[in-house]
């Protein structure tokens, strides 16, 4: 009967006494015997479905799951005071800078804050290396500063005790304590971290829970959609996900940051954000959300929050190439702010702050990256500085690329003007195609540089920045 109704329905789901099997093996911890009454009330629910849909009666309805381990509420006064008092504390920001590897360090973030951010992250730290690296630990804690509040430090790891330990070194320089479920990068998969780390539901839950109940400041929770491209219908991958970030609440997950978008939608799949997942995402939990993806200007902001009624929004990409993306470009008295401006004053702050994120006597490699993003449509047309900016090792070699640009006349991309190019982004780079319809303009021919061919002052055989080879990325 169940597999003449499924199959004729089209529904996809475990026959429910092999859950059951499976159940009564998992029952052996709290969290197992939650999670497989879950699984089993489901099947029950969508056998029971599928039955008055074919017209059988006798089927008993499942009272819905509480996900909520008995004991222990999540709707709690202790509890909401407790997530309510995090917000309130850091002065309920609306404005949030994502963590970025390698990108989101001290200069950058102080930058942004000058420019309408509220709330920074740190880039992804990975706990292992952390816990087991001197020099890692030392790049994190030299960043330490009373101007870079209110400020979350975000791990990734998949061991509790590992992330607890390196927790535990830092919570004196931060209000929260984030864990990364949201990267979707293939050194994520490999080390079985991030968005990779969404299908093994228990262990995140212990995870947290392990961390909110030792730490001294609370632990929040970076996410992201779970999905396929094929299989599943969307509402089954998206109830997963609500379910999640209950058990997460429940364990103790005082703040939840939502990229609408799954770990398949990355780069050249993007696709769109789906704010409608982080809206009903917020409607089901009681911790405040944050929702993130999909802002390309600073109006988007608006509409993002109207849209899936988070408390606040965060930007990766857009406010990387534009660091005033949360002022639109205007300054205090008005002023616009162009990224000639922006990129003198990001050189300034990685001046005056050498020791954050390097060794001592070191260049920091993440300023050729910004300097890169900052000026990525002056330096697709003229490529001898775009390799001048990769080669750069000294911030005195930078200022003179940027005089040289300024003085060539560069076309700016005029992010929050009526001229405002997206084409010329380096936002919309995996969305070429919509950015020149959107700006009514022809497909440009992408800029390649033949290294043979390329001025005496700039050594061939090097990469243009963001193009590394692995080799150089260890090294780094």
């Amino acid at each position: 009967l169940k597999l003449v109704l499924f199959s004729s329905l089209g529904v996809s789901c475990p026959p429910p006494f092999r859950v059951a099997r499976r159940s009564v093996a998992m029952g052996r911890t709290r969290v197992g015997r939650v999670a497989a009454a879950g699984r089993v009330a489901a099947a029950a629910t969508a056998v029971a479905a599928a039955a008055a849909a074919a017209g059988l009666g006798g089927w008993p309805s499942v009272p819905a799951l509480s996900l909520v381990a008995p004991g222990r509420s999540a709707a709690s006064g202790e509890r909401r005071a407790e997530v309510g008092a995090l917000f309130e504390r850091m002065g309920r920001p609306t404005h949030v800078v994502a963590p970025m590897v390698e990108q989101s360090e001290l200069p950058f973030r102080l930058l942004t804050r000058r420019y309408g951010a509220q709330l920074c992250y740190t880039p992804m730290i990975h706990a292992g290396h952390f816990v087991n690296d001197p020099f890692c630990r030392q790049q994190v804690l030299a960043e330490a500063m009373p101007a870079d509040r209110p400020l979350i430090v975000q791990f990734a790891g998949n061991n509790a005790s590992t992330l607890l330990q390196a927790a535990r070194a830092v919570e004196h320089m931060c209000d929260a304590i984030d864990l990364n479920l949201g990267c979707p990068q293939d050194i994520a998969k490999r080390g079985r971290y991030g968005a990779f780390l969404l299908e093994q539901e228990d262990s995140i839950v212990e995870i947290v829970r392990t961390l909110s109940s030792t730490l001294r400041v609370p632990v929040t929770c970076k996410i992201r959609l779970h999905g396929k491209l094929v299989f599943a219908p969307a509402a089954v991958h998206l109830q997963r996900t609500i379910r999640l970030c209950q058990r997460l609440e429940e364990a103790g997950c005082a703040l939840l940051t939502v990229h609408g978008r799954t770990r398949y939608q990355n780069k050249g799949v993007i696709g769109t954000c789906n704010f409608n997942a982080i809206a009903k995402i917020k409607e089901a939990v009681g911790i405040p959300v944050v929702a993130n993806g999909g802002l390309a200007s600073f109006e988007d902001v608006a509409r993002c929050l109207h849209e899936t009624g988070a408390d606040a929004a965060m930007s990766s990409e857009a406010v990387l190439e534009n660091p005033a993306f949360f002022c639109g470009n205007r300054d205090s008295n008005g002023e616009y702010v162009d990224q000639n401006r922006l990129t003198r004053e990001y050189l300034e702050l990685a001046e005056k702050h050498p020791g954050a994120g390097t060794a001592a006597g070191q260049w920091p490699p993440y300023v050729n990256d910004h300097v890169f993003k900052f000026l990525y449509a002056g330096l697709q047309d003229h490529p001898d500085l775009k390799l001048r900016v990769n080669d750069a090792r000294s911030f005195a070699e930078m200022r003179a690329v940027l005089d040289d640009l300024v003085e060539r006349g560069w076309q700016q991309p005029c992010f929050h003007q009526e001229s405002y190019k997206r084409h010329r982004s380096w936002y919309f780079r995996y969305r070429m195609p919509e950015a020149c319809e959107l700006d009514g303009v022809p497909r440009p021919e992408e800029v390649r540089i033949d290294l043979a061919t390329a001025p005496s002052d700039a050594p061939a055989g090097r990469e243009a920045p963001g193009r590394r080879s692995g080799k150089q990325k260890r090294a780094r």
